[in-house]
C-alpha cells in the first residue's frame, strides 16, 4: 500500500487535522457502529467543525429485528465534538486515474447491476447476514467493503469457488501495522471472508442521483 501522508485530512487516531477547504476524490470514515462510508468531493475542515456537502454515505442501519443496507446522498456537519469520524482522505489523481482506466464497460456481459443498494455480506452474530454462497461465481459491480482496518472501493466483485470474494479494479484505503492510513490502487484483492466486515453492493439508483 503505498503510504500517503500528505493526503490525510483528519486522522481521529494520529490526532492529525488539515484545516482549510478541500476538493476532489474524498474517502471518510465515520467512527459508528456500522462503520459507514462517506464518498465525496468536498469537505470543509476547522478547530471545531467538520462539513461535507452531498455526500454519499454507504452503511448499516437497524429496521426492526434486521440489518439493512443502505446508500443515500446528504448534507453532513459536525460541530465541537468531532469523534463521530475516525478519517477523512483524499485520493490522489494518479490513483484514480489508475481506478478509472480499469473500470469494466457497463455493456460487459454477465455483470449484475443491482437497482437498488444491498447489502452482500455483514459480519455479526446477532444481524449477520451471507449471501456469498447464492452469488457463487456471478460478478457484482460496484462493491463497497470494510476489511478489518481496510476500506475497498472496487470495480466489481466475484465470489469464489470457495465462497470467498475477489475484488477487480480496487481503491483501498487502510491502516498499516502503526496504523498509519495510505491509499494505493489494486488490479485485484482476493479476501478470506472470514476478514471482512461487511459488503454492500451499490445500487444504480445512487449511482445516478
Amino acid at each position: 500500500m503505498t503510504n500517503n501522508d500528505n493526503l490525510v485530512l483528519f486522522d481521529n487516531i494520529k490526532n492529525i487535522r488539515k484545516n482549510g477547504a478541500f476538493k476532489g476524490s474524498i474517502i471518510s470514515k465515520c467512527n459508528n457502529e456500522s462503520k459507514s462510508v462517506i464518498f465525496s468531493d468536498n469537505i470543509s475542515i476547522s478547530d471545531d467543525k467538520i462539513t461535507i456537502s452531498k455526500g454519499l454515505i454507504v452503511g448499516f442501519e437497524t429496521e426492526g429485528d434486521e440489518k439493512i443496507a443502505f446508500s443515500r446522498k446528504s448534507d453532513f456537519s459536525w460541530i465541537d465534538d468531532l469523534s463521530s469520524i475516525e478519517y477523512s482522505v483524499i485520493i490522489s489523481d494518479d490513483i484514480m486515474n489508475q481506478y478509472d482506466e480499469g473500470q469494466f464497460s457497463d455493456a460487459f456481459p454477465y455483470t449484475l447491476n443491482l437497482l437498488h443498494t444491498a447489502g452482500l455480506y455483514f459480519n455479526d452474530y446477532t444481524f449477520g447476514i451471507d449471501h456469498l454462497d447464492f452469488f457463487k461465481g456471478e460478478i457484482l459491480k460496484n462493491p463497497v467493503a470494510v476489511i478489518f482496518n481496510g476500506i475497498c472501493i472496487a470495480d466489481r466483485v466475484v465470489i469464489d469457488h470457495r465462497g470467498d470474494p475477489v475484488f477487480y479494479d480496487c481503491l483501498i484505503v487502510g491502516r498499516d501495522q502503526n496504523e498509519e492510513l495510505a491509499a494505493s490502487y489494486e488490479p485485484l484483492v482476493n479476501v478470506d471472508d472470514k476478514v471482512v466486515e461487511y459488503i454492500i453492493i451499490l445500487g444504480i439508483e445512487s449511482l445516478n442521483e
